[in-house]
């Protein structure tokens, strides 16, 4: 079946390739600081980052998805921003940075996915500068020894390359290798032993995704390896094998389990929904008169349900189901197979055998 594509996600996959390439012509001084050889990294990214762009937006235009986007614009942009403020802050360290939703499920899986997602974000953060020349080292004027960090082009600090910053910079890299690897053993392992896992798994959704990681950063150590302790051995084969690897990874991005990475971010507009129902006017039923969630999130479910088409009034239209507890939504479920049963269904037992 032919599948048709938004336009609005290709404008803005589009321009946001654009704006990059602006960033990277000025970033890195006219070109005059970008490394050709790795021009491969930068079309692969530069596809990811359409893909991403695009495949966003298309998850934005759902009316769930944009409801909950915007009403996190709404709810942060409020009179009450100081306090979303802080509370967003909290929740952002809660639930991206330490990833405490993990921490919940268990401490192995909170330490696997807490050494993949870092790993990776390190990762970002380290080579893409890079590979747009934005970062770049080079020695000192007049001295053969020291190297001096340029960021943007200009000349920032200068350190000992076998002192610890030294070693900090030019082992970053290798430092989230061994994060990666170590996580992806943990996550092969539960595949392969887990219950659960194994019913449930398959090999594009989660297996490939960590093959791919694992690749890359194994190949990565391996040129590590072939530098310090075979003298330079195989490492153009090695760097060409790990290119090629990072690539995939970068291909893979738009269209896989990586993609959540990005989809993260929908986790704080929810968080923004449950702190509106502790601080925020409550929804109150119309039946029991119990307060059971906010009102703002009633009249946004609300809201979708319209828009996609659905229709829950009740028959005299005086309100919704979504109006209702889920007490009151229980009994009106009851009466109404009552209704339709003609009597059949007792309503008055708790329990139906």
């Amino acid at each position: 079946m032919f599948m048709r594509l938004y336009p609005t996600g290709i404008i803005k996959g589009l321009s946001s390739i654009a704006v990059l390439s602006v960033f990277i012509v000025f970033g890195s001084r006219k070109l005059i600081y970008f490394d050709a050889a790795l021009i491969p990294y930068l079309i692969a990214t530069v596809f990811a980052i359409f893909g991403c762009v695009y495949r966003y937006s298309v998850w934005l235009s759902r009316p769930p998805t944009r409801t909950l986007w915007k009403r996190s614009l709404n709810l942060f942009f409020s009179k009450h921003f100081f306090s979303n403020f802080f509370f967003i802050i909290k929740a952002f360290f809660e639930n991206m940075f330490i990833q405490k939703f993990i921490g919940k499920r268990s401490t192995y899986r909170w330490v696997m996915h807490f050494l993949l997602a870092w790993g990776c974000v390190l990762g970002f953060a380290v080579t893409f500068p890079l590979v747009f020349g934005w970062l770049h080292f080079a020695h000192p004027m007049g001295d053969s020894y020291m190297y001096q960090l340029y960021v943007f082009g200009f000349p920032m600090m200068i350190f000992d390359p076998y002192g610890i910053i030294g070693f900090s910079f030019f082992n970053s890299l290798n430092f989230c290798s061994i994060m990666i690897i170590v996580g992806t053993m943990m996550a092969f392992s539960r595949r392969l032993i887990h219950p659960g896992e194994i019913t449930t798994q398959t090999f594009a959704h989660d297996i490939l995704p960590l093959l791919i990681l694992f690749s890359v950063a194994i190949s990565g150590l391996f040129l590590t390896f072939s530098t310090h302790y075979l003298g330079g051995q195989h490492y153009r084969i090695l760097s060409t094998v790990h290119c090629w690897t990072v690539v995939a990874f970068l291909v893979y991005l738009p269209f896989g389990k990586f993609f959540h990475i990005f989809q993260r971010s929908a986790q704080m507009g929810a968080e923004l929904y449950i702190h509106e129902k502790e601080e925020g006017k409550l929804a109150v039923c119309p039946k029991t008169g119990e307060k059971f969630t906010s009102q703002v999130q009633k009249e946004d479910v609300k809201s979708i349900l319209r828009e996609l088409g659905f229709k829950f009034e009740t028959e005299d239209e005086k309100y919704s189901v979504q109006d209702l507890s889920p007490q009151a939504r229980r009994q009106l479920m009851m009466t109404t197979q009552h209704k339709h049963l003609k009597g059949e269904f007792d309503i008055t037992r708790e329990r139906i055998d």
